[in-house]
Order: C-alpha cells, then structure tokens, then sequence
C-alpha cells in the first residue's frame, strides 16, 4: 500500500508535533470579540498499518472544518482540530481522549479506524455525554451491541450488514449463483458479518451454513489464505465472499490468481479501499467484485464529490479514499447541523442529537440519511468490478462502480433490533 512521507504530511498539514492544526479563518474569526474557538478533537492512528486511510481521513476532516471556517465559522466563531496520533495503539487512545477531554475542553470528540478504538471513544462518548464523530464501520450498531452505543455517537459510514446486503442483493439481480461460501479473517469484524449472511441466505433461496460454509484464517498471526482453498473447492460454491483488509486482502488475491481459484469461482471482497489494489498492483482484481463505501469516479456524477476530489488530490497527490471522504461528510453534517441550530457546546449535544436523527445530507455522494433509532446512515453502497491492466485509465482506475443499492432494505429494521424511539432519549 502506498504511503506518503510522514513528517512532510505534518509539516504541510502545519501540525505541530502531530498535535495541532490550526485551521485556516477569516480575520474576524480569530480576532473578534477574543471567542473562544470550538474545538474538534480527532484520534486517528497515522502511524501504524493503516496510516494511508488514517492520513486520508485526517485530510477529510481537515477540508470539512476550513471549509466550515471560509463560510464564517459557528456562531462567529473559529473551528480548531486538535489531531492526535494514536499509533494503532489502543492505550493511546484512551491516553489521548483523556487529554482532550480534561486538558483541553474539546467540544467534539472525533476519530478512530478500527473496532477496539471505536469502542473506546464510544465509552468517552457515553460517560462523558458528548458527540462522537465515529469515522470507521458502525460495529456497535449490531444486535448484539446496540444497548452500548452511546446516543451521541454519529457515523456516516456503513455497518456490516449494509454491506453484506449490497453484496446479496448484486448476487441475486445477477443471477452469480445460489451456493455460498465464507473465507474471513477471526476476529470480530469478519464475524459480524456472518448474521448477516445466515439471514440474506433465507432471503434469497441461497445455501450457506456457517458451520459447514465458512473458514477461518488465524489473526493476525497467519496470512496463508490458500490453506482453505482445496476445502473451498470442495464445497463447490457459485460464490466465495471474502472479509480481510490491508496487506492481508493483497495477501489473498495473490494467492487466489497464483492458484487459479479466481477462474473457478466468484470472488467477492466484502470491502475494499482504492488503496489495497494500489498495492496489489495494476490488473491484480480483475473480474474480482467488491463493495464499497465510495468510489473517486463519483466526481463525475456529484459536484461535492468533485469539489472533494479536486481539493484532495491537489494537496495529498492522490486520489480519496472512502475514508477521508466519509470522514469529511460526518464532520460537515455535524458542523452544518451547529451552525444552523446553535448548538455546539457539549451541554447541548443531546438537543443538537435530536436535530441530527432523521436528517438527510449530501456531500460526496448521494442523499444520506442519519436513522433516529441507531445512528446508521442509511445510504448507497457500490459494487465494483477489478479492471485488468489494459482496461486502466489511470494509476488509481483498478476498479470501476457496477452496480449501487441504497435504502433501509439493506440493514435491519429499528424493530428486528429491539429498538423503540430515537438513540437520544435512550440519556
């Protein structure tokens, strides 16, 4: 996966020492009347094995609060992100929201790339009755999790099951096959996807026993996939649905193409990034499907998205990802929505809760809409198709949009949950 120099991001990002940045006012911001800023504390680990999607949703926030402050700020008042480094590491987290919280008063608590962080700042969130902006997948909104989900925690991302209905919905309206079979990674992630599964299976006249249907590869301690082909093969399945990220997805597609499964049944990766086929290599996905949380070639269909693209590529050098871009979105909903109701301080984030639930958004991409019940974001999910090297335009063109599907069809109904009334009176 491509990386970019560390210590020149944070020079031309003017983060001093990785900690703050100051962003861009009008004059009459940063001076008038000596008002305090509103202060954003973001955690992202931009060191680590994920430090292009964390760079990339930091680049996100970034744009959506400069953006905020062109427009003249919150009430007259500047926008400051506090940017801290997490190193992957999730003692720091806590180490960092703690400073946040106590040493510098942030009004917003914001970040994070994986399941472990997002549960720790969901906690702060909870204790502290303040809003987080959580920017990776909604993990905490499944069944099983829901009653922990603080009712300020927003997200515009996708959860589990949105994608894994994306994915059964194209499996179905293609007609790609009734058989399928599950190669994940164990750990929970990967797991939280299996309900799903079970469910869209039913729905669709499909085969899939997770007993008998699923493998599992040992994590992160092994990343030998092709163990699990011959046991794969075996079962003869139309469709195999893949869940592993990073090295580990690039890992696996090399072993797939140098076996040949590609060519003896469909593969499809229930998430992807533009960052993992950068680092597989040009035509490596091809004929692969994929979901997706967003899609770069969206300049082409929505302004936002053109404008967010333009603006990216100018100062990172490469195409977004759907992390910086989602991450953009919920931080400007979040700061749209305080803008217009004047609610920003943390006394009145249950107030400013109530004004986010039920509102429907547009930035880079379609029309989104925060659900009150459980703060998922009900919006579009792309399937992609790998390109091979022929069919590429452009250094980052390795997968093309095929297919999209939106709407609550694509996640569990408040009521299959248990959930009554919207998360904000849950106080």
């Amino acid at each position: 996966m491509s990386r970019i120099n560390r210590r020149t991001f944070l020079k031309g990002a003017s983060l001093v020492g990785g900690v703050v940045a100051a962003q861009a006012a009008p004059p009459f911001l940063k001076e008038g009347l000596g008002a305090r800023p509103i202060k954003w504390g973001s955690i992202h680990p931009t060191t680590g094995p994920y430090a292009t999607e964390a760079f990339d949703q930091l680049e996100g926030v970034r744009i959506a609060i400069e953006d905020i402050n062109k427009a003249g700020g919150i009430d007259g008042r500047e926008v400051k992100l506090l940017f801290r480094d997490d190193q992957f590491k999730w003692d720091q987290v806590t180490t960092h929201a703690l400073d946040l919280l106590d040493n510098h008063r942030v009004d917003f608590l914001a970040g994070s790339m994986v399941g472990p962080e997002e549960m720790r700042l969901n906690g702060f969130s909870k204790k502290r009755k303040i809003i987080y902006a959580n920017y990776p997948q909604h993990i905490i909104s499944t069944p099983s999790n829901w009653k922990k989900m603080s009712p300020l925690f927003f997200t515009a991302n996708t959860s589990p099951y949105q994608l894994a209905a994306s994915a059964a919905t194209y499996i179905n309206d293609n007609k790609l096959g009734k058989k399928w079979y599950f190669l994940g990674d164990d750990y929970i992630w990967p797991k939280m996807f299996i309900p799903a599964m079970i469910d869209l299976s039913k729905k669709y006249g499909a085969t899939f026993d997770a007993n008998k249907h699923a493998s599992w590869v040992p994590f992160p301690t092994a990343m030998d996939y092709s163990a699990n082909f011959p046991k794969i093969l075996k079962a003869n399945p139309d469709i195999l649905y893949v869940l592993n990220w990073g090295k580990r997805q690039v890992a696996f597609v090399k072993q797939a193409i140098e076996a040949g499964l590609h060519k003896k049944v469909q593969i499809i990766i229930g998430n992807t990034e533009v960052t993992i086929p950068e680092a597989a290599g040009p035509g490596s996905y091809e004929g692969i499907l994929a979901g997706a949380m967003w899609h770069w070639s969206l300049k082409d269909k929505y302004p936002g998205a053109k404008t967010l693209y333009n603006k990216f590529l100018k100062r990172r050098g490469r195409v977004p990802s759907g992390y910086g871009a989602l991450a953009h979105d919920l931080t400007r909903v979040i700061l749209d929505t305080a803008k217009e109701t004047k609610l920003y301080k943390p006394k009145d984030h249950f107030k400013l809760a109530r004004a986010l639930e039920g509102r429907t958004f547009q930035y880079s991409k379609g029309k989104n809409t925060i659900r009150p019940c459980d703060h998922i974001c009900i919006q579009q999910v792309f399937f992609l198709k790998g390109q091979s090297k022929a069919q590429m335009k452009g250094q980052f063109d390795h997968l093309k949009i095929v297919s999209e599907s939106s709407g609550e069809q694509n996640t569990l109904s408040c009521a299959a949950k248990g959930i009554k009334g919207a998360a904000s009176t849950r106080t």
